[in-house]
């Protein structure tokens, strides 16, 4: 590890954490940022520090500058250590969060928590539906298309959380999924009558997860 793999490890802990348009600053003239972000309508400035000792107030006035230099509301200095007490006392007066022991810090928010769970339970009664197709043969593949879709969506939901392209294809999967279990033969009953819920809330999820994912121009 070091500083630079640890901005992105930042930005994707600050992503699990419900922050979106997050985007890693170039390193000529940051200004002190490293990571632009955005949450409930304030923009974040972000510096990431990977340290082997506490961090000094230098951190916290540098971001607070750069915040300045962005049009930023928030600042917030991430370290994977602690911060000295000249830190904390600057950051105290200039309203700057200080996020220490960030290898350690639970980086997943609640959507996080929930949608993973969801995209396993998908994976898991994909298998459960497929449980008496065993051997395949070229016509249990086409016959089964929707179970192999479901465990597909859950894959790439839960594994391409951070990926747009992925969320995108999770998203449009779970969109198929909603118009082709209605009316399946081999299916629970619950989802193959008319629109439901179990599909449709988490393609619309993806749907806007892929949007927040993507950097403000």
């Amino acid at each position: 590890m070091n500083g630079h793999k640890f901005e992105y490890k930042c930005a994707r802990m600050l992503r699990r954490k419900g922050f979106h348009h997050v985007e890693v600053t170039k390193k000529s003239g940051d200004q002190g940022v490293d990571i632009i972000a955005y949450k409930h309508f304030s923009k974040y400035a972000v510096q990431c520090k990977y340290y082997s000792y506490p961090v000094g107030n230098k951190a916290v006035q540098e971001v607070y500058a750069g915040g300045k230099y962005y049009d930023c509301d928030r600042c917030i200095v991430m370290t994977n250590g602690t911060f000295t007490k000249a830190a904390i006392s600057a950051a105290n007066k200039l309203d700057v969060k200080l996020w220490d022991n960030c290898s350690m810090l639970k980086s997943t928010s609640l959507i996080f928590e929930i949608m993973r769970a969801m995209n396993i339970l998908g994976i898991l009664f994909g298998c459960y539906l497929l449980r008496n197709v065993f051997p395949f043969s070229s016509d249990t593949y086409l016959q089964y298309y929707r179970e192999f879709s479901l465990i597909l969506a859950g894959l790439l939901g839960w594994l391409g959380w951070e990926n747009w392209m992925l969320s995108t294809l999770a998203g449009a999967l779970y969109l198929f999924l909603e118009f082709t279990f209605q009316g399946a033969g081999n299916v629970p009953e619950f989802l193959a009558g008319g629109v439901n819920l179990v599909f449709l809330i988490p393609a619309l999820i993806y749907f806007v997860h892929v949007y927040l994912l993507k950097p403000k121009p």
